[in-house]
């Protein structure tokens, strides 16, 4: 992304003095005074975001354009981010007002204006640079929003290094409220940004669609896998505002990891990755795999409260089967069935599930925990049947959907139970197992539609079904098929694919802002959760994308 030579920054100047100067007409009918932001930096800290501001259009590009001439003799080259905004809709506001609104926002890092603490626009920070620097926080996703002096105090002393006093918020009477329309420079091109709305500051998907999404998978591949340490273990991710890595761990997701990283091999067969992800499957075997009389377990957690989910045991056979699936190789199958018999060991004879199990008793520790266990369970089950032909495996799930369908689990609206409906009914096309598999997405067609965060699991569970019900239309249930809503699946689909990407993944425009931009990078986050980046929120993208470019026919 850096500029190197001299006649290609001249070029680019040229490019930007006329993208300012048709910007800033078609916007002064409505601007008091004309305000230009400089955001720029590099790979390994957060950008610097310079501004200027005047009532002359020519005056501000001017300046705007000597700014760039002065970083571009102090560096020799050019800045590895660079991204260009004007400021519009100024609108003054009291504090009392903005600090109820902010409260109000329905979900956390989701007030998406600029705002400037004085007229001039002396002090002033763009909406990115307000999460960035954790100015707006939320504690907690069902927490209020509300605004961190600490942090702002911090902020402005780091931005304005000739402003000594500290901001009490209390005492702050009125702001300027602002949106801004962005370009970002990249590959010699300005790139057009979204204005205003939850993907605010992100670029603009032009061109083909697939092509854009299958460079962000292969780039989230190459980020996931370098997240894969040396040992096999994973970094687990990162609150990316101050950088600070997120020191749990969870062998359900290691293993969900690993397997949607196999799957990117589905798009893009890249050899080079299979060293690493042996080593993390290998991982998984000598820490976390434990063999108890005939039956295997995968554990989670610290001595002496070790425990054994569900979840962890199907999740492990996803990963192992994913494997031999892509790779031919038959060494991880003796694991995934040892896995196997430890998942019916939880279940009863009337295909219900016990969720935890302490370790090494197998004394139970909790009945249910989260609903998600009992689809994954299933699915690690056929995915082994699809293998081995095991036909005990394909019967006890056959029985845990009796139970679903008894208990009308389909309310649940769970991606897993989605993926394990549309591999049963590959093997057993029995119209029960489609309704149930309709019925997990139709009534949640709504949300998801209204839903203004990027939850990736909304688009696992649509393309499962979407799959399904593609083989459906084969099968002749006519009255199914005219239940599906299939031209709404499809849209539903495309908005979560462009509202994903929009909200969910770090662009270098977005990354920018984050203490260390290379850690994040191609990485994909949740923005109402302090923008955690974390090892399952790549899974789950990841999975979503993967499905979509192989399958999805719009």
């Amino acid at each position: 992304m850096s500029i190197l030579k001299y006649n290609e920054f001249q070029q680019f100047k040229n490019r930007l003095n006329q993208w300012l100067e048709q910007e800033l007409d078609r916007l002064k009918g409505s601007l008091e005074q004309n305000i230009v932001f400089i955001s720029y930096g590099n790979l390994n800290q957060r950008c610097k975001v310079w501004n200027t501001s005047d009532q002359d259009i020519k005056k501000v590009v001017k300046r705007t354009l000597s700014f760039l001439d002065r970083i571009y003799e102090k560096e020799k080259q050019f800045t590895e981010f660079l991204k260009v905004d004007i400021a519009y809709n100024i609108e003054e506001k009291l504090w009392s007002d903005v600090v109820s609104e902010v409260e109000k926002i329905k979900h956390n890092n989701h007030y998406r204006k600029g705002i400037s603490f004085t007229k001039d626009f002396g002090i002033c920070f763009l909406e990115q640079e307000i999460y960035g620097s954790s100015i707006i926080r939320g504690v907690a996703f069902d927490q209020p929003n509300f605004f961190d002096e600490k942090n702002l105090n911090d902020a402005i002393r780091k931005k304005y290094t000739n402003v000594k006093a500290n901001y009490s918020l209390n005492k702050i009477e009125k702001v300027w409220l602002f949106d801004t329309q962005a370009v970002f420079f990249e590959n010699n091109q300005l790139i057009d940004l979204i204005s205003t709305g939850p993907e605010n500051g992100i670029r603009v998907l032009k061109g083909n669609k697939k092509e854009h999404i299958k460079e962000l998978v292969l780039n989230n591949a190459k980020f996931l896998h370098n997240e894969i340490l040396e040992s096999g273990r994973l970094v687990y991710g990162y609150f990316p505002a101050y950088n600070r890595e997120i020191k749990s761990y969870n062998t359900v997701r290691h293993c969900t990891a690993i397997y949607a990283l196999l799957e990117t091999l589905e798009v893009n067969y890249n050899e080079a990755y299979l060293p690493k992800i042996r080593n993390a499957m290998q991982y998984a075997i000598d820490h976390l795999y434990k063999e108890v009389d005939g039956k295997a377990f995968m554990i989670d957690g610290n001595e002496p409260d070790l425990e054994i989910k569900l979840g962890s045991n199907a999740a492990a056979i996803f990963m192992f089967a994913k494997y031999q699936e892509i790779i031919g190789d038959s060494k991880y199958q003796k694991y995934a069935e040892m896995l196997a018999e430890g998942i019916r060991f939880m279940i009863d004879g009337k295909g219900e599930t016990t969720h935890v199990l302490s370790f090494p008793s197998l004394a139970v520790k909790e009945k249910f925990r989260i609903v998600y266990y009992d689809g994954e369970a299933a699915l690690g089950l056929l995915r082994l049947y699809q293998i081995n032909q095991n036909s005990i495996l394909l019967e006890t799930v056959k029985l845990m959907f009796e139970h679903f369908i008894t208990k009308k689990y389909d309310k649940y609206h769970d991606h897993w139970l989605s993926y394990c409906t549309n591999e049963l009914t590959k093997i057993c096309p029995e119209k029960k197992y489609f309704e149930f598999g309709l019925n997990n997405y139709l009534k949640h067609m709504e949300f998801i539609e209204n839903r203004k965060t990027a939850y990736a699991t909304f688009l696992e569970m649509m393309m499962s079904a979407y799959k399904m019900v593609v083989r459906l239309k084969e099968q002749g249930f006519t009255d199914l098929v005219n239940m599906a809503k299939f031209d709404k699946l499809k849209d539903l689909i495309e908005l979560r694919v462009e509202f994903q990407r929009a909200t969910g993944y770090f662009y270098p425009e977005i990354a920018m802002y984050m203490a260390k931009p290379e850690k994040v990078l191609n990485a994909f986050y949740v923005r109402h959760d302090r923008f955690r980046t974390r090892i399952d929120d790549q899974e789950h993208n990841l999975s979503g994308y993967v499905a979509y470019l192989n399958y999805f026919v719009g």
